[in-house]
Order: C-alpha cells, then sequence, then structure tokens
C-alpha cells in the first residue's frame, strides 16, 4: 500500500516520540528530527510506510549508536501482555467458538504499537472485543481454509502482541492438523517482533519461528529471505498481523492473505473504508 502524505507527518511524529523515550537532550533530539526531516523528501508517493520506516529508523539508531531503540519499550509491552494471559485463557476455555475467540485475543494485541497514529487502550478493548464483530469478516473463508491446510504462515508484529499470537497458534494446532510457522523481523526495528522475543515467549512450542531477513516494519518481499519467500508461497493459509503486514503486502502480493488487524490510523480507515478501532478480518 502507498503513502500518502499523512505517513510523512506520522513517521515524523514516531521519530520525536522515540527521542522522548530515549530520555535524549534538547540537542541530539533536534539533531534527529533535522535529519528525518532532510530524508522524507527523498520518497515518491509509490513507496509503502514500511518502506520509509525502515530509513527513519536506521537513521535514529545510526545517530543514537544503539541498535534496538524502543527496546524498554518492547520489554514493558511484553510484561503488559502476559498479565492479561489467565484472563484471556480463561475467555478461550469458556467460549463456544474457540478459533473465534483466539482470533479476537491475537487482534486485541494489535493494539500494543508503538508506531500507531491513534493509541487504544489495551484493558478497556479487551473488555469490549469479545463482544464486537469484524468490521470486514472474512471467518467463515479462513474456517473453510483452515480445514484443508497442512502449512500454515502467521507473519508477527509487534512485541507484545506476539504474547496473544501464542494464544492464537496454540489454538491452531489443537484444531487442526497442520504446521505454523511464525514469522518475525530480520532485525529491531520500531517494537516488532524479532528472533529474540519470540524465543523467549511460548510460541517455539507451536511453531517453527521464521526470521523473515526484513529490515521492514512489514513483511516486504523485496527485502525477505529466500528461506522465508519459499516458506511464504508454500503455505496453504496466510494470517497476516497488523498494519504494517497489510501496508507491505496488500495490492502488492498476488498470494492469497487473511489480514487481521486493527485500524488504528486514517490512511488505512480511508484505503479499506472502515473506521478507528474497527476489527478487520479481510482477505
Amino acid at each position: 500500500m502507498n503513502i500518502k502524505p499523512d505517513c510523512l507527518v506520522c513517521l515524523y511524529n514516531q521519530a520525536l516520540k522515540t527521542t522522548k523515550l530515549l530520555e535524549l537532550d534538547d540537542k541530539k533530539s533536534a539533531e534527529i528530527l533535522f535529519e528525518v526531516a532532510k530524508i522524507l523528501p527523498n520518497y515518491s508517493l509509490n513507496f509503502t510506510p514500511p518502506q520509509i520506516a525502515k530509513d527513519t529508523y536506521a537513521l535514529i539508531e545510526k545517530l543514537t549508536n544503539n541498535p534496538d531503540p524502543l527496546k524498554v519499550s518492547k520489554e514493558n509491552s511484553i510484561k503488559q501482555a502476559k498479565a492479561f494471559k489467565p484472563f484471556l485463557y480463561k475467555k478461550l476455555e469458556q467460549s463456544k467458538d474457540k478459533l473465534l475467540t483466539a482470533l479476537k485475543i491475537a487482534v486485541a494485541g494489535n493494539v500494543i504499537d508503538f508506531g500507531a497514529q491513534k493509541q487504544i487502550n489495551l484493558e478497556k478493548l479487551l473488555n469490549e472485543i469479545f463482544d464486537t464483530d469484524f468490521k470486514i469478516d472474512f471467518y467463515k473463508a479462513l474456517k473453510t481454509k483452515l480445514n484443508s491446510a497442512k502449512k500454515v504462515v502467521v507473519l508477527g508484529d509487534n512485541c507484545g502482541e506476539n504474547i496473544f499470537d501464542v494464544i492464537l497458534v496454540d489454538t491452531l494446532k489443537q484444531l487442526y492438523d497442520i504446521e505454523v510457522f511464525y514469522f518475525v523481523r530480520g532485525k529491531p526495528i520500531i517494537n516488532d517482533v524479532t528472533i529474540k522475543e519470540a524465543n523467549e515467549s511460548d510460541m517455539k512450542k507451536f511453531a517453527t519461528i521464521i526470521d523473515s531477513g526484513v529490515p521492514t516494519p512489514g513483511y516486504d518481499l523485496n527485502y525477505a529471505s529466500e528461506y522465508s519467500k519459499a516458506i511464504f508461497e508454500e503455505a496453504d493459509v496466510v494470517i497476516s498481523k497488523g498494519m504494517g503486514n497489510f501496508e507491505s503486502l496488500y495490492k502488492v502480493t498476488n498470494k492469497e492473505v487473511f489480514y487481521l488487524f486493527i485500524v488504528k490510523c486514517n490512511v488505512i480507515a480511508q484505503e479499506i473504508n472502515c473506521g478507528i478501532k474497527d476489527l478487520i478480518l479481510m482477505k
């Protein structure tokens, strides 16, 4: 999905948020913002937001000499998500449709997003989500595909969200005779999950964790490793978590993909004719 002018403003604001998270002094913060402002005009509207984010955060990494600027944010998000696990497993146990409930749990985790234009309260959302329908709903199509699937790819997104993804993948393995591959980023980028955070979770009990090779906050086929692309193409079902993966693949790949996310920015809301906070399960 190509950028809109709003995306440039969003990326600039993310740079400012990062300087505040790192508690940088005014001089260093200004340096970063000036340099980010210089690179943003270099991109046409043919780029995707994750492609520009890659270069923006690479610049922040260089100027701060910090290979993982949002490490503290990621750690806090994972801690926050783990606190909800007993509540979520209880909801799953009580559910009559465990797949649907697991999908709702996984999509709820998508609000843990440092780069989102609109921030949504996780606890409040969890008290509402199980009684909220998907605005775009391809649940029946996904369920039908899973009935005959052998290989399933889940494209991971944010740290913290990955803890909720474990519940989804655990449920998929219980319900279907499938092999699951969980894709993560090739290096730290924003607050996205990498091989490090995935291996520290329970995901390795249920899925093969794949380092996708991408340095972008979305599964960009231009940067993906040949190994991950082969698995991606061979998969019978692909479940894409989050807006970054949607922005990278929507109208780009010919592969059938089920996109699972919460709308958190005006650009995507307009693109798919939905509203902020809408739950999306689209194909």
